[in-house]
């Protein structure tokens, strides 16, 4: 029989395919696409075994990483998450990631979309098919993540007000009430009447002659990458702006809008939000109503 000894290490590739459902049941899965992007950052050693893997190797793979310091962070902490995980099952004796190093590089800021760019996105509806999500996200104040898991049994329609009910990652993010402004219910409409999606905003799937196939569940990674970004280069709208600069369109069109503070912290699904120092309590629709009906 194989004893401890002799057994062959994992690979890097193996301890994350094992801890990924393990740490996604204990956190939301935007949290999830963001450890799983960095991941990815470490491609060279996915194939090596994880304890031949040195410090020097994770710093090598952060230091030729070309994004913002934010990416930065996120390398160090999936590592050392990926790192405890196989500490606590004694795949490795111990813990190489503490000291690396992140970086002086400034953190990329998740500027909002303005009233111009909203316009020039807005005028794109009907010409360019993923035009009409993209807007609708500035509108509800979802996490892409949030955003894309909606589905068409979270919209409800009670007379003439429309809400969804999605949401998570924070506790009062989780199942949040958000009204649907009047502009946008005309998108919700058509995404309702989709055939052959449960989602209210899936992907498109083409075959290889870009003939239509059918829909699939898209993933934040598609969303950023063969979506947002394409769209933001087609449009002429200023480089560097990315899909979660959509939810501060959403804050800053909270902040000039009326209605109660409490409610402004509870569309965005904050427990302590800049528009109150007060826990978060319940509010009614009424006045989630309030706040929406007043955004411009």
């Amino acid at each position: 029989a194989e004893t401890k000894e002799n057994i062959t290490p994992p690979t890097l590739k193996d301890v994350f395919e094992e801890w990924d459902p393990f740490y996604s049941a204990r956190v939301g899965e935007s949290t999830m696409v963001c450890y799983r992007s960095a991941y990815k950052h470490f491609s060279e050693l996915h194939d090596r075994l994880i304890t031949d893997i040195t410090a020097r190797d994770l710093q090598r793979c952060m230091d030729n990483c070309k994004s913002g310091k934010r990416t930065h962070q996120n390398m160090k902490v999936t590592a050392g998450l990926i790192w405890a995980y196989a500490l606590d099952a004694e795949i490795v004796n111990k813990d190489i990631t503490k000291h690396l190093y992140i970086g002086k590089g400034e953190t990329k800021q998740r500027e909002p979309l303005t009233d111009v760019e909203l316009e020039v996105i807005r005028q794109a509806i009907g010409k360019d098919i993923y035009a009409e999500y993209v807007y609708a996200l500035c509108y509800l104040g979802f996490r892409p993540g949030e955003f894309l898991a909606l589905k068409k049994e979270d919209l409800h329609k009670d007379e003439k007000l429309w809400y969804l009910v999605g949401g998570g990652k924070t506790e009062a993010g989780t199942n949040r009430t958000v009204p649907v402004p009047e502009k946008i219910k005309p998108i919700l409409a058509r995404r309702e009447a989709a055939k052959g999606t449960e989602y209210l905003f899936p992907q498109y799937c083409y075959d290889t002659h870009q003939r239509f196939k059918g829909f699939k569940k898209m993933s934040d990674a598609y969303f950023r990458e063969s979506v947002f970004k394409p769209l933001m280069s087609k449009l002429g709208i200023a480089e560097g702006k990315v899909p979660y600069g959509a939810r501060h369109t959403y804050s800053d069109k909270l902040k000039n809008a009326g209605g109660d503070d409490k409610a402004k912290a509870a569309l965005m699904g904050h427990t302590d939000y800049n528009f109150t120092k007060k826990k978060y309590q319940s509010t009614s629709l009424e006045d989630l109503q309030e706040v929406v009906a007043s955004i411009v």
